[in-house]
């Protein structure tokens, strides 16, 4: 299963190094946090999304099951709105883990009955454990071929190293050939 460009280019906002200022990644990774959302709506979001509406982009998450985190200092009025901080988590939204992205799913409508939830849920699990498999065994078939390469590589460092010991006897036998005859 693909990943929504949605998710795409959120994980790439918020991983952006340039963005910091204003979107980040929480200190542990789990969730990441919106500083100055007006200016982060007027300077980051047109470069990710076509529009610049803070209001539409956490309506976004909210689709793809992404809760705020409550700070302590909400519910206290602050003069300044803007100093808000927006801490958004999703437990398959983590720092240096793309590969979780496929599990992130829209919210399903509540209102069908759960006997055709279970059958959705059961072709869902089914076509995600597919697509785990699928990277799984791609992952493993990249890790052989690093292996691979790994060996041929130190192959090659030895047969290096064993050439310039060669090199070093062959100059330390001419150095003692000329040495005996500048002697003589």
């Amino acid at each position: 299963r693909s990943v929504p460009a949605f998710l795409n280019k959120l994980y790439n906002m918020v991983e952006d190094s340039a963005t910091n200022e204003l979107i980040r990644w929480a200190s542990d990774g789990a969730s990441f946090t919106v500083e100055r959302h007006e200016e982060f709506a007027k300077c980051v979001l047109p470069r990710f999304y076509k529009h610049n509406t803070f209001a539409s982009f956490v309506r976004q998450l909210n689709m793809y099951d992404f809760h705020k985190v409550p700070h302590p200092q909400q519910g206290i009025l602050l003069a300044d709105s803007d100093k808000e901080l927006w801490e958004f988590s999703n437990p398959h939204f983590q720092r240096g883990r793309p590969d979780l992205l496929v599990l992130v799913t829209r919210k399903r409508n509540r209102d069908r009955d759960t006997t055709d939830t279970d059958q959705v849920s059961l072709a869902n699990l089914v076509k995600d454990i597919t697509a785990i498999r699928k990277h799984q065994t791609n992952i493993s078939s990249e890790l052989h071929e690093l292996h691979k390469d790994n060996e041929i590589l130190w192959q090659e460092i030895f047969s290096a190293r064993e050439k310039h010991q060669r090199h070093q006897d062959v100059i330390q036998k001419i150095l003692q050939f000329l040495s005996t005859a500048m002697n003589n």
